[in-house]
């Protein structure tokens, strides 16, 4: 049974799971008929999913006339998620473990729409077997059993901690701040904030600044242990260490059928993602 942590970002979508780590830019434009036939990234996928037909990775990236084909929002409950996840499995068991066609994933949702109602749409999106073509390549997976996380609660688990940690998760459509004591989360002090890397023309400091806004209204205190994660955490922290002089960049662990390996921070929710699923489906 393959277990495996998907992070269906709106730039990235990451994959952790016991064979290693997985990435590619999410993308995602219209089929049309290619002229002049160019390779733009490793990632670039020709796709039909359920009748859709188009292109996923770098090429979509540089041919979507709309700019990147990111469907931004505070859920992830929509189809595009649902081809994010369907090409980041095609990746992974193609890359690492060919011939496998069962899986149980864990993803997530950002916090503010992380309720039953917005869960079980993305379960029920995802949870049966799917037939698909990528690359001219027929596939087919069965999602047996799918768990929906927190985000940023979720990158938690990538280091887990005693004690009251906060997380600032940031993404490219939104940023997900959260508390958690004890493993547990804290729901008054843990917010989904409506802005992200690709959704405000403003600087580093500038977006930290919201941030630190936004937290010091949760009360969130100068002296916490402050962990940021997405892959602008070590750019970005030294202008959130203006206000919590405690924050570092989370350092995922991922641990794989005989070892431990520390990974990018960009990786945190999707190995966060995987632990759980880790001690969930053992």
């Amino acid at each position: 049974m393959l277990i495996l942590g998907i992070d269906a970002g709106n730039h990235m979508a990451k994959t952790a799971g016991p064979y290693g780590i997985d990435s590619y830019r999410t993308a995602i434009c219209d089929w049309f008929k290619q002229d002049f036939v160019e390779k733009f990234g490793d990632d670039d996928m020709e796709f039909e999913i359920d009748g859709r037909k188009g292109y996923a990775g770098s090429i979509a990236e540089h041919e979507d006339v709309f700019g990147g084909g990111g469907m931004y929002g505070d859920t992830k409950a929509h189809e595009d998620t649902k081809i994010r996840v369907l090409l980041a499995l095609y990746r992974y068991i193609n890359k690492y473990c060919p011939g496998i066609d069962t899986v149980k994933i864990v993803t997530g949702q950002p916090i503010t729409s992380h309720n039953q109602t917005e869960k079980q749409k993305l379960i029920d999106m995802l949870q049966r077997g799917h037939e698909f073509t990528v690359n001219n390549r027929r596939q087919y997976v069965y999602i047996e059993d799918v768990r929906v996380v927190a985000e940023g609660a979720g990158a938690f688990w990538s280091n887990p901690q005693t004690g009251k940690v906060r997380i600032i998760d940031i993404g490219s459509g939104t940023v997900n701040v959260a508390t958690v004591f004890n493993k547990k989360i804290i729901n008054n002090s843990s917010e989904t904030l409506n802005f992200g890397m690709e959704t405000v023309n403003r600087g580093l400091d500038s977006i930290a600044r919201g941030i630190i806004q936004e937290t010091t209204r949760l009360r969130w205190e100068r002296t916490d242990t402050v962990y940021v994660c997405g892959g602008v955490a070590n750019d970005i922290l030294p202008y959130i260490k203006l206000q919590y002089s405690q924050a570092e960049s989370i350092q995922p662990l991922l641990k794989r059928h005989n070892s431990v390996e520390m990974t990018s921070t960009l990786f945190a929710n999707a190995v966060g993602f995987y632990e759980i699923g880790r001690l969930t489906y053992r």
